[in-house]
């Protein structure tokens, strides 16, 4: 009985820890995003009569930069940047196996997958990403995400990514063109969350604490 008290009361002890031990937060907390990156050839190999040859069409790059930011824990709605959006254009190959002028457009579909850590939060952002890449220009659109939601100590944050579509801008010089980096924005809405009252739950705590003490008073008697 000694032993199996001991451990409630140990277990108590350490609720009162953590409890006690949270984490504050005053006016803001920082956030991190991860990095995703993929690259876009086409389904088909290039024959050697192709205009670049047969490894002259590598695909264009995406890719989103990771990013630490601050957000203002004043409940309310704010659109803050998660991502920069990297892209590369250059040359995929839209012709036959044997036929380099029977050209198609071609579009690939990709999922974006970012994890978000937010005061020891983690979970996962993720949105739908969709390259054309045409004869005369290559156009990427990335697509509104799910919202997520994260709890941290006295609040609730709620995270959408927020979508964009932008086309090719930059072909200056020779391939591969790098285009104007973009940011990828999320809509984050905080929202208060009531903690329990320390004082409070100190006070039920020590109440069964004298509740198992009388337990083992009442064994001992016995």
């Amino acid at each position: 009985m000694k032993t199996v008290i001991g451990k409630t009361v140990g277990i108590a002890i350490a609720l009162v820890g953590l409890l006690l031990g949270s984490p504050a937060y005053a006016d803001s907390i920082s956030y991190t995003v991860g990095g995703w990156s993929g690259q876009f050839p086409g389904s088909v190999t290039p024959p050697a009569n192709a205009l670049w040859g047969p490894n002259g069409y590598p695909g264009d790059t995406v890719a989103l930069q990771g990013y630490t930011g601050t957000l203002d824990l004043t409940p309310g709605i704010s659109v803050q940047k998660i991502n920069t959006l990297l892209w590369t254009i250059d040359y995929t190959y839209g012709g036959t196996a044997t036929d380099p002028d029977a050209w198609s457009n071609l579009s690939f579909a990709f999922d974006l997958a970012c994890d978000i850590t937010i005061g020891g939060a983690p979970t996962t952002l993720t949105q739908g990403g969709s390259l054309n890449a045409t004869w005369e220009n290559d156009f990427l659109s990335v697509s509104e995400g799910s919202m997520v939601s994260l709890l941290i100590p006295g609040y609730q944050i709620d995270i959408t990514p927020l979508g964009l579509e932008v086309g090719g801008a930059n072909f200056e010089g020779s391939n591969p063109w790098v285009q104007p980096n973009q940011d990828i924005m999320a809509r984050f809405v905080v929202t208060s969350v009531p903690v329990p009252d320390a004082g409070s739950t100190l006070t039920l705590l020590g109440l069964a604490l004298i509740g198992l003490y009388g337990m083992t008073r009442r064994f001992q008697v016995v």
